[in-house]
Parts: C-alpha cells; structure tokens; sequence
C-alpha cells in the first residue's frame, strides 16, 4: 500500500494502482478497475496480476477473475478489470464458461 490510504503493489518491473473498485450486491462480488504500469517490459500475465490483487485485497488469488487486460502500443501501461469473489461457488455461478476455463477453473 502507498500514501494516503491508496490501494498499490509492485508487479513485476512496476507498480499496479487500484483506481476504482465498486461492490455489487446483486451479483455478490468486488468489481475492480487498476492500472498496471510496466514501462520497457511486457504485460504481466493474467496470473501475476491476479497474485498483485490478492495481495491489495487479502484473498486468494483462485478467488479473482482477471476479466480484461487492455495495453495500448508503446504506453507501458494496462488497464485491468477484476471481479473479486468471496467463494468458488459464487464465481463458477455467475463467470461465462469461457472465463472459467481461461482462469483453470474446473467447470
């Protein structure tokens, strides 16, 4: 964690900032918004900012969903968009086939 209560973690060869997050009661998960910066190195994968969010928000990292990771060309930077569950059941209920498999959960 940095100053004034902000939400980072080192990542790699940068830093990861928490810039929005937003809890849904409906679907019973943390919707999160980050920017990772990385500049002169690759995006990290979406393993390693699962592990950098699990860290920021105490969880485990089988319990993020690392929805989308958008890099634009040459800027060093990603913007991140994580669903954070409170258990497997929940996040197997609610997550696209699709995303289940890409994370390595059994469906």
């Amino acid at each position: 964690m940095s100053r004034s209560g902000e939400k980072v973690v080192k990542v790699d060869n940068g830093e990861m900032r928490v810039v929005s997050e937003r809890y849904n009661s409906l679907v019973p998960r943390l919707e999160v918004e980050a920017i990772v910066s990385h500049q002169g190195s690759p995006t990290p994968s979406r393993k390693t900012i699962a592990e950098a969010l699990s860290k920021i928000y105490s969880k485990n990292p089988d319990l993020i969903v690392v929805r989308k990771v958008e890099t634009e060309y040459g800027a060093g930077a990603s913007r991140i968009y994580a669903h954070i569950y409170e258990d497997l059941g929940r996040l197997r209920s609610f997550e696209p086939e699709y995303i289940l498999k890409r994370q390595g959960v059994g469906v």
